[in-house]
């Protein structure tokens, strides 16, 4: 079992969709605000932001993907928001009743917000899978932890993994992929399956498509945990919002999320509401000509049609087994074959 605040999960409850605010809201707190109020309304479970203490984390010198149009260190400066703004959108997603998540990019930033954010969780980024003495400074804390997995071999997800987990064993998993945007034949959510399997753990999927449809297809293959990038507009300027998805689109995420947890069970049986159906839907063994006594039952004077067979009538499953056997009466033509009209 994993928990966040109030949310349990696991294979037994519905599904923790994340709005991944990550740098969407381009350090403007009001902007950040709108978000947490739509995600909060589109029916996410919680909302996540970054916390960046820069050079702790990175050299100035990191160089920049194709989705950036200035450097890394300069966009996050840009963007960042102070530990005050934190706490306050903290608070600002309890008023809203939608968790409040953030992702540590290093020793500091975690201990920011384990100190004086006061998080309940963790959830750190593909970047920091290999990272060990981060995944180890973050495991000490003993919070529930989120770790995704983008950019990785399975060798060095088993590596991480089994560290983290002599730590702190309160972890769940993300399968991801980190191209921004991620084509869909590159999100690989058949891993999902191998996760569950080998780690027993809580698994989920960071998906960063500009669509939904690969995260349905994870919560069909068992994944309890979405991570969607979320922007307030895909057209805006900036680095992730053309990954990302819009309120409309994070509402039919969560709609459709839990539309398909719900259908999820394995049980094949006949539902009470299908029973009024089978009245009409199935069929019966009828004649299809008049049938003397002693005639023998072909193809040729009986066949299946609707309406189902009541009690005493012979279903459409068993044709072929009457077939050859004799009439032990006249029977009309177009009538239902009861047991008692053959032997």
């Amino acid at each position: 079992m994993f928990k966040i605040g109030k949310n349990i999960i696991n294979q037994a409850n519905k599904p923790y969709i994340i709005a991944e605010a990550c740098i969407n809201h381009e350090g403007n707190l009001n902007i950040a605000k709108k978000m947490i109020k739509l995600a909060a309304k589109a029916g996410a479970s919680a909302i996540k932001f970054q916390m960046h203490v820069l050079d702790d984390e990175m050299l100035k010198t990191t160089p920049k993907s194709k989705n950036f149009d200035e450097s890394l260190y300069e966009t996050l400066k840009r963007t960042n928001l102070s530990i005050g703004e934190h706490i306050y959108l903290k608070k600002y997603c309890k008023k809203n009743n939608i968790d409040y998540l953030c992702t540590p990019f290093s020793k500091k930033s975690a201990d920011i917000l384990y100190k004086e954010v006061k998080v309940n969780s963790f959830k750190v980024g593909s970047g920091e899978l290999t990272n060990l003495p981060l995944q180890v400074h973050i495991a000490k804390k003993k919070l529930p932890t989120i770790i995704s997995t983008g950019m990785s071999t399975m060798k060095e997800v088993e590596e991480t993994i089994n560290i983290v987990k002599k730590i702190n064993k309160k972890i769940a998993i993300t399968q991801c992929t980190s191209i921004y945007p991620c084509p869909s034949k590159y999100s690989d959510i058949g891993v999902i399956k191998k996760y569950i399997s080998k780690f027993k753990v809580p698994i989920g999927l960071s998906d960063h498509s500009s669509t939904i449809y690969t995260s349905l297809g994870a919560i069909a293959l068992g994944a309890r945990i979405i991570e969607k990038h979320f922007t307030l507009n895909k057209k805006l300027k900036g680095p992730d919002h053309a990954s990302s998805i819009e309120p409309q689109e994070l509402s039919q995420l969560v709609e459709g999320a839990n539309a398909i947890f719900e259908s999820r069970s394995e049980i094949k049986k006949i539902h009470k509401k299908e029973l009024e159906i089978i009245k009409w839907a199935r069929e019966s063994v009828v004649s299809i000509a008049k049938i003397k006594k002693n005639e023998i039952l072909n193809s040729k004077n009986i066949s299946v049609k609707r309406p189902a067979p009541r009690k005493g009538i012979i279903p459409a499953k068993l044709f072929r087994k009457i077939l050859g056997r004799r009439a032990n009466k006249n029977i009309n033509n177009n009538k239902q074959l009861k047991w008692s009209q053959i032997k």
